[in-house]
């Protein structure tokens, strides 16, 4: 699992968090077992860079003399510009377990899909249990055993790395395929009566 470090310092309250984001600041707090919730402020680019590369990295926070290991729980984005308006960091020990949202990675090629049927994506993540160090970039789930219209793999069917197990049911749908939709389109013909203009003579 990768590990970022990160400099914060605690939250200057005498600033808008507006202010804060317009000197390139973001506002955060970082909470978790044993501490009181701490409000903080990192530098915007230093965390847009290093989070886009693995949300799930393990970040060590640097405030003041204290370091603290922790992982991104929640980033909160402005509607239009999808600009980073406040991070939450959760404090992690490396002996106990957490859970963490991770992205489906879809490999292989369905006979199914090749045959014709569609491909339905139930889930694009999954949520596990696993200890710091065990967290995975992804979770792999191969597609080549849909061979037939029909098929699912669900959360049973998915094989897990070691250490890492899924909070979901096991009859979960993670992935099917079905019959592809046909839609027919009628067209219509619509005679429309054409007015003739006769002149008087």
């Amino acid at each position: 699992m990768a590990q970022n470090t990160l400099t914060a310092e605690k939250r200057n309250n005498s600033q808008t968090p507006n202010q804060l984001r317009s000197n390139g600041k973001v506002p955060a707090t970082v909470y978790g077992k044993g501490m009181e919730s701490i409000s903080i402020e990192v530098d915007n680019k230093d965390f847009a860079t290093k989070y886009k590369k693995d949300k799930n990295a393990i970040f060590k926070l640097t405030i003041g003399k204290e370091a603290l290991d922790s992982i991104v729980k929640k980033v909160q984005y402005s509607n239009v510009k999808q600009d980073i308006l406040h991070v939450e960091f959760q404090r992690i020990i490396s002996d106990e377990k957490i859970k963490v949202v991770v992205p489906v990675e879809l490999v292989g090629t369905s006979l199914a899909v090749k045959g014709g049927g569609s491909l339905v994506h139930n889930m694009s993540e999954i949520e596990v249990e696993c200890l710091p160090a065990d967290i995975p970039h992804g979770i792999k789930v191969d597609i080549s055993k849909l061979a037939n219209l029909e098929d699912t793999i669900t959360i049973g069917d998915v094989e897990f790395p070691a250490g890492v197990k899924p909070t979901h049911s096991s009859d979960l749908v993670v992935v099917k395929v079905t019959a592809a939709s046909t839609v027919e389109t009628v067209e219509e013909t619509v005679d429309t009566p054409i007015e003739e203009t006769q002149e008087t003579k």
